[in-house]
């Protein structure tokens, strides 16, 4: 992975459907680090929820995870903070109950926007996924000063279903940015104005690999990270993938490798806390779900 402090690239705008390239060779090396919070399916934080879906840091470094209920949807939004002990696994709390939220849909993907149109700090959930659920519509989660989850609204998004989004504050020189992937196509839009207008679909060659799930983004001053997870068609030997970008949807770098371990551990979603990245990871046959470093 290229360092954060390099120089952002120039915007392309360009505007066309984009065309996919098929990576080649699949040798990729393990990026999943030691594990950073640990959610076995009792846990109260998920009300009985047993799917991890969409993840993103927020305010002072808090983690905001939606679990669901797979095709039955009724997802649950809650919020995780560090408990001030060692950096392990068991280094976060529950901020409070869970909170039921069936207009997050199926919660796919989460962005964070710290001034949301100048009106203090808000999370952005896609309600859709790519295919099984598709929206065009997605949640507004007004938080609290504290970072508590408050009160909702709907937008109804120009780009048609997206199952990724993210924003950054430091991108664009600072003035913010968000970015949505569509399928392969790639969103961006400026990070003051309203969702509703003033998206740019960036010339792009969003990778694809084998048939695997379109998950959660994220994006940063100068790159943009795209993660596909293990589906029912993957060979138990397969992997899940995460791709890096630069905001003119140019390839840094691809294949970057977190083990499926024979279909158990599912990438659902990539976030940062400063230099700090993690993975989120929804393991099936009721073994307990994991947030996990993501290593240069």
């Amino acid at each position: 992975m290229k360092k954060l402090s390099s120089v952002a690239s120039v915007l392309a705008l360009a505007v066309g459907i984009t065309v996919a390239v098929t990576a080649p060779a699949y040798a990729a090396t393990d990026r999943s680090g030691a594990e950073r919070l640990n959610i076995p399916n009792s846990s109260a934080c998920r009300a009985g929820r047993t799917v991890l879906e969409g993840m993103v840091a927020g305010p002072g470094g808090a983690l905001y995870i939606i679990f669901s209920k797979g095709s039955a949807g009724e997802p649950v939004l809650s919020r995780w903070v560090r408990d001030g002990t060692t950096w392990d696994g068991a280094s976060w709390i529950c901020s409070g109950a869970p909170i039921s939220m069936p207009e997050l849909g199926h919660g796919n993907d989460l962005a964070y926007n710290a001034n949301y149109l100048g009106g203090g700090p808000a999370l952005i959930a896609t309600q859709g996924s790519q295919s099984a659920f598709p929206s065009d519509d997605v949640t507004i989660v007004h938080l609290g000063t504290d970072g508590s989850i408050g009160a909702t609204s709907t937008v109804h998004l120009p780009t048609g279903n997206i199952s990724g989004l993210c924003y950054s504050a430091t991108a664009a020189g600072g003035a913010g940015k968000y970015a949505a992937r569509r399928l392969n196509s790639l969103w961006t839009h400026p990070g003051a104005g309203a969702l509703t207008s003033g998206w740019t679909l960036v010339t792009s060659s969003l990778t694809t690999h084998d048939n695997r799930s379109d998950q959660g983004i994220d994006c940063s001053e100068n790159y943009i990270w795209n993660t596909k997870s293990i589906n029912d068609s993957t060979p138990d030997t397969g992997w899940n993938w995460v791709y890096q970008y630069n905001w003119s949807g140019g390839d840094v770098e691809s294949d970057i490798g977190v083990p499926g371990n024979t279909l158990t551990d599912e990438i659902e979603d990539i976030t940062h806390v400063g230099s700090d990245f993690f993975v989120g990871v929804n393991r099936n046959g009721g073994v307990a779900d994991s947030v996990k470093v993501f290593t240069e």
